[in-house]
């Protein structure tokens, strides 16, 4: 069987933990069949299976049906994210105003707002094709990329449906960062299917790379930005 050319009717009644007949073979997901589904409906059946169930959501993803659907849904995760993350922000209920009194004053000013809610689109696509690069390169190097780039891109942009995790006071950009990490590393070992240790590997490799990467780049505007 080549995964890469087949898909099959995505079918997420049976909840993420269903074991029916549905869920033999390969399935779009909902976000891909929101015709069928509707858009809000699609969204949440999307964010439901790849918070809690990634290896079988992935498992049976094809991987050869395109790039577009999975970059809107990691735009629309994170602009989401990022608007959940700037609220909290604003009302005091984030770890970052709390450790950080000056830090938390550029959360809550208008440019990092502006930065935040005009920029995310863009902030997410350079985010997710960096990301995506470096992990199947260093899958690559250990022998775990069995399947193509768009395999590791979807991974990485659906991943981003950890972002929701945001909505939690105090530390929940924390946890959607760490939850975001273990389903990359679940995913992809189950659309690959490799051995995990290379995906993890691939995952924290890239994931430190990225955090000095942007990590630098946002203390720079913060502090630019500081009064």
């Amino acid at each position: 069987m080549i995964r890469s050319k087949r898909h099959h009717e995505y079918d997420s009644d049976g909840g993420p933990w269903s074991t029916g007949p549905g869920d033999a073979g390969l399935q779009l997901p909902p976000w891909e069949r929101r015709e069928r589904y509707g858009f809000l409906n699609a969204l949440y059946l999307t964010l439901k299976d790849v918070l809690l169930a990634p290896s079988r959501f992935f498992g049976r993803m094809p991987t050869a049906v395109g790039w577009q659907q999975p970059l809107l849904f990691a735009i629309v995760s994170g602009a989401f994210g990022s608007f959940l993350g700037w609220l909290w922000a604003m009302t005091g209920s984030s770890l970052q105003v709390l450790v950080q009194e000056n830090l938390g004053r550029v959360l809550r000013g208008p440019i990092y707002s502006f930065f935040i809610f005009m920029f995310s689109p863009l902030i997410v696509t350079v985010f997710t094709f960096a990301q995506a690069a470096l992990v199947h390169m260093f899958l690559a190097l250990l022998g775990g990329n069995r399947l193509g780039f768009e395999a590791t891109f979807r991974v990485s942009t659906y991943s981003l449906a950890a972002l929701l995790l945001a909505i939690i006071p105090f530390c929940g950009n924390g946890i959607a960062v760490i939850w975001e990490v273990i389903i990359l590393i679940i995913g992809l070992t189950a659309i690959h299917q490799t051995e995990p240790w290379k995906a993890v590997v691939a995952v924290l490799v890239t994931s430190l790379i990225l955090l000095t990467v942007f990590g630098g780049s946002l203390i720079t505007f913060l502090m630019l930005a500081m009064p």
